[in-house]
């Protein structure tokens, strides 16, 4: 069985209870839900959005391999209601990197592998970064090594928010 950390959220105008559906999904068809952090509230990144995202992450235990974790998780971004094809259109009007979306669901850790090539990295790329991705994954898994950057998540965060 593999630990997988899973960051969801959504700015949809029942972001929550998406949320709570995809991680009732999640732990059906992709692994066992062992952690499930708070609700937290953010600001859009990369774009601009008059609703805020509701942000949660998990950690489950399966036995699938990264790729198909990706692919179900796809999966479970569309039949909630994410079309990747009108977020391109969007950003294309808007000129601005992100666009307003249901859900997503980013892979943050698998195990203690690393993963780049068109498909997937992990761990997430911009963990360090993102304060709306570092607080719940430091709530449920505080002292996890990153296998790249070898900082916990609750590291990260102290750096990120002592700036």
């Amino acid at each position: 069985m593999q630990s997988v950390v899973l960051l969801l959220g959504s700015n949809d105008s029942s972001a929550a209870d998406i949320v709570k559906s995809a991680i009732a999904i999640i732990g059906h068809s992709v692994g066992n839900v062992a952690k499930c952090s708070a609700e937290y509230r953010s600001k859009a990144y990369g774009f601009t959005s008059e609703r805020e995202f509701v942000n949660r992450a998990v950690e489950i235990y399966t036995e699938l391999d990264a790729y198909e974790v990706l692919r179900r998780i796809n999966l479970i971004e569309a039949l909630l209601g994410r079309d990747r094809t009108i977020e391109q259109q969007t950003k294309e009007l808007t000129g601005e990197e992100y666009a307003s979306r249901p859900i997503d669901i980013d892979i943050i850790f698998y195990g203690d592998k690393t993963f780049a090539d068109k498909r997937l990295t992990i761990p997430y790329h911009f963990l360090s970064e993102r304060e709306y991705a570092l607080r719940p994954v430091a709530e449920i898994a505080p002292d996890r090594k990153h296998p790249e950057l070898e900082y916990t998540p609750e590291q990260m965060l102290h750096r990120l928010t002592t700036k």
